[in-house]
């Protein structure tokens, strides 16, 4: 799978992006996810962080 320092790819950062501009409410559980991995931004995320946000945000 992902070695887990891989940084997250320009793809997801782009998907996440998406997905917040769809639905606003989006925003607090990538705020609340980002917090919760003790990251700063949705770019510090490595790639299986940001899988498991993106699930987050799909499955809401």
């Amino acid at each position: 799978m992902y070695n887990k320092n891989d940084e997250i790819t320009k793809k997801q950062i782009s998907f996440v992006n998406d997905l917040i501009k769809r639905e606003e409410t989006n925003q607090k559980v990538v705020d609340d996810y980002v917090k919760s991995v003790k990251k700063g931004s949705v770019e510090e995320l490595t790639k299986k962080e940001a899988s498991s946000l993106l699930d987050k945000l799909l499955k809401k």
